[in-house]
């Protein structure tokens, strides 16, 4: 008999648990509350903070170790200056008396057509007369330069008795002239409104034809 009521009161207390856990279990507030025990809500943000004081400069390092040697390079092109480094000398020993003539000619080679020459004569002139005067001058394939003016000097005297071999020279720049041989001469002729007159080109003595092939002027 008592082992009987044991048993019933036993399984009534097991269907009266069981009834409040399914009413817990319904039960949205104790369900979001189950939850949301281990949540929690974000805060307002923060100020910024001061920013820091600037650090010490820190201690110099050591020195590097030398670099290795590499190997040294081709040589480069010439420059604009190297490409026109073109000239040529004549040069010869003794006197020509002629009055009117071409005295000596030399053939230089010129590279380009927008260069210009540079023609320099050094040698001994002569002049005896009464009044008159004689002109030396450059020619460039027999014709007288026109790029910008001739290039010449004369020689005026007033009397026979001053006479003398006086050494000299003539330079000068010519212009627009083409790429190619070019026949450059010395040459003696007379001067304008006179007559003909005793001159003599080189006197035992080196004269010489200089020509350079230069960029043009600015």
């Amino acid at each position: 008999m008592f082992r009987k009521s044991s048993a019933v009161s036993l399984l009534l207390w097991l269907l009266v648990a069981a009834f409040f856990n399914q009413i817990e279990g319904n039960n949205p507030v104790s369900s979001n509350s189950s939850k949301n025990t281990n949540t929690c809500l974000q805060g307002t943000p923060g100020l910024p903070g001061v920013p820091g004081r600037n650090g010490h400069n820190g201690l110099p390092g050591r020195d590097g170790r030398d670099g290795s040697r590499g190997q040294k390079g081709d040589a480069g092109e010439n420059g604009a200056d190297a490409d026109h480094r073109n000239w040529k000398q004549c040069a010869w020993k003794g006197s020509d008396a002629r009055d009117i003539a071409l005295i000596k000619d030399c053939v230089f080679y010129k590279r380009k057509d927008d260069t210009t020459l540079r023609v320099v004569y050094q040698g001994n002139f002569y002049l005896a007369c009464h009044r008159c005067c004689k002109r030396w001058f450059i020619t460039f394939n027999g014709a007288e330069c026109s790029g910008p003016l001739p290039i010449e000097v004369v020689w005026w005297m007033a009397s026979v008795s001053h006479h003398s071999h006086r050494p000299g020279s003539i330079e000068g720049y010519c212009d627009n002239i083409h790429k190619g041989n070019i026949r450059v001469g010395i040459n003696i002729g007379n001067c304008a409104n006179y007559g003909n007159a005793d001159g003599i080109t080189g006197w035992h003595s080196v004269s010489r034809l200089i020509i350079e092939e230069v960029p043009r002027s600015q």
